[in-house]
Protein backbone atom coordinates (compact mmCIF):
# COMPACT_ATOMS: atom_id res chain seq x y z
CA UNK A 1 0.00 0.00 0.00
CA UNK A 2 1.29 3.45 -0.93
CA UNK A 3 1.44 6.23 1.64
CA UNK A 4 -0.75 9.22 0.85
CA UNK A 5 1.52 11.73 2.54
CA UNK A 6 4.31 11.70 -0.03
CA UNK A 7 5.97 14.97 -1.00
CA UNK A 8 6.42 16.53 -4.40
CA UNK A 9 9.59 18.28 -5.49
CA UNK A 10 9.62 21.17 -7.96
CA UNK A 11 12.61 20.21 -10.12
CA UNK A 12 12.97 23.55 -11.90
CA UNK A 13 15.97 22.42 -13.95
CA UNK A 14 14.04 19.48 -15.42
CA UNK A 15 10.81 21.56 -15.50
CA UNK A 16 8.75 18.97 -13.67
CA UNK A 17 7.14 18.23 -10.35
CA UNK A 18 8.36 14.88 -9.06
CA UNK A 19 7.20 12.38 -6.47
CA UNK A 20 9.52 9.55 -5.49
CA UNK A 21 7.41 6.70 -4.12
CA UNK A 22 8.42 3.10 -3.44
CA UNK A 23 11.50 3.40 -5.66
CA UNK A 24 9.47 4.83 -8.56
CA UNK A 25 9.19 8.37 -9.88
CA UNK A 26 5.96 10.01 -10.99
CA UNK A 27 6.14 13.41 -12.67
CA UNK A 28 4.06 16.28 -13.94
CA UNK A 29 5.90 18.13 -16.71
CA UNK A 30 5.54 21.88 -17.15
CA UNK A 31 6.67 24.98 -18.99
CA UNK A 32 6.78 28.22 -17.06
CA UNK A 33 6.08 31.56 -18.76
CA UNK A 34 6.05 34.51 -16.38
CA UNK A 35 3.09 34.18 -14.04
CA UNK A 36 1.70 31.18 -15.93
CA UNK A 37 2.57 27.52 -15.75
CA UNK A 38 1.58 25.19 -18.59
CA UNK A 39 1.09 21.63 -17.32
CA UNK A 40 2.05 19.71 -20.46
CA UNK A 41 2.09 16.11 -19.31
CA UNK A 42 1.93 13.58 -16.50
CA UNK A 43 3.88 10.34 -16.35
CA UNK A 44 3.16 7.79 -13.65
CA UNK A 45 4.59 4.26 -13.60
CA UNK A 46 1.79 1.67 -14.01
CA UNK A 47 2.37 0.23 -10.53
CA UNK A 48 1.72 3.67 -9.01
CA UNK A 49 -1.12 4.56 -11.37
CA UNK A 50 -3.01 1.43 -10.28
CA UNK A 51 -2.81 2.73 -6.72
CA UNK A 52 -4.33 6.11 -7.60
CA UNK A 53 -1.20 8.22 -7.26
CA UNK A 54 -1.93 10.57 -10.19
CA UNK A 55 -4.95 12.36 -8.67
CA UNK A 56 -3.19 12.64 -5.31
CA UNK A 57 -0.08 14.01 -6.99
CA UNK A 58 -2.06 16.48 -9.11
CA UNK A 59 -3.77 17.73 -5.95
CA UNK A 60 -0.35 18.41 -4.42
CA UNK A 61 0.79 20.12 -7.64
CA UNK A 62 -2.29 22.37 -7.48
CA UNK A 63 -1.45 23.25 -3.87
CA UNK A 64 2.09 24.20 -4.95
CA UNK A 65 0.79 26.32 -7.84
CA UNK A 66 -1.57 28.08 -5.45
CA UNK A 67 1.27 28.70 -2.98
CA UNK A 68 3.37 30.21 -5.80
CA UNK A 69 0.44 32.53 -6.64
CA UNK A 70 0.59 31.74 -10.37
CA UNK A 71 -2.01 30.71 -12.94
CA UNK A 72 -2.04 27.41 -14.75
CA UNK A 73 -2.93 26.17 -18.18
CA UNK A 74 -3.73 22.44 -18.27
CA UNK A 75 -2.18 21.52 -21.63
CA UNK A 76 -2.43 17.79 -20.93
CA UNK A 77 -5.59 15.70 -21.22
CA UNK A 78 -4.92 14.02 -17.85
CA UNK A 79 -4.49 17.36 -16.10
CA UNK A 80 -7.56 18.90 -17.77
CA UNK A 81 -9.67 15.88 -16.73
CA UNK A 82 -8.41 16.23 -13.16
CA UNK A 83 -9.38 19.92 -13.03
CA UNK A 84 -12.82 19.17 -14.50
CA UNK A 85 -13.34 16.50 -11.83
CA UNK A 86 -12.06 18.78 -9.05
CA UNK A 87 -13.66 22.18 -9.68
CA UNK A 88 -12.07 23.73 -6.59
CA UNK A 89 -8.87 24.05 -8.68
CA UNK A 90 -10.54 26.00 -11.49
CA UNK A 91 -9.69 29.18 -9.57
CA UNK A 92 -6.05 28.56 -10.60
CA UNK A 93 -6.84 28.61 -14.32
CA UNK A 94 -5.25 31.38 -16.35
CA UNK A 95 -7.60 34.33 -16.78
CA UNK A 96 -10.07 33.79 -19.63
CA UNK A 97 -9.50 30.03 -19.71
CA UNK A 98 -12.49 27.72 -19.21
CA UNK A 99 -12.48 23.94 -19.23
Amino acid sequence: MIMKDFKIIDNKEARQFEAHIAGQMAKVIYERNGSRIFLTGAEVPPVLEKQGILPMMLGKVMEEISAQNIRMVPSSKKVAEFVRSNPQWKTLLAHGLHI
